[in-house]
């Protein structure tokens, strides 16, 4: 059986930047590359939080992608 072989993680942060015409939220996103291998989803909320917070927009969620090699 091959193992999974870590290649490289990205965190996107989606937060609220405004409202449209109709009252609806325009949500935006923005990826950060090169997460460290052993980043856990707490740590990860936590720096999207924190980097959202220094901002007027509001944090809505963060996600992880992360690419592994098989076959190896």
């Amino acid at each position: 059986m091959n193992p999974f072989v870590f290649q490289s993680a990205t965190m996107t942060v989606f937060y609220q930047a405004s409202v449209d015409e109709h009252g609806e939220p325009v949500v935006k996103g923005a990826t950060y590359r090169n997460l460290i291998k052993t980043v856990t989803g707490e740590q990860i909320q936590t720096v999207a939080q924190t980097l959202i917070g220094l901002t007027d927009f509001a944090y809505i969620e963060s996600v992880k992608t992360q690419k592994d090699l098989i076959g190896v």
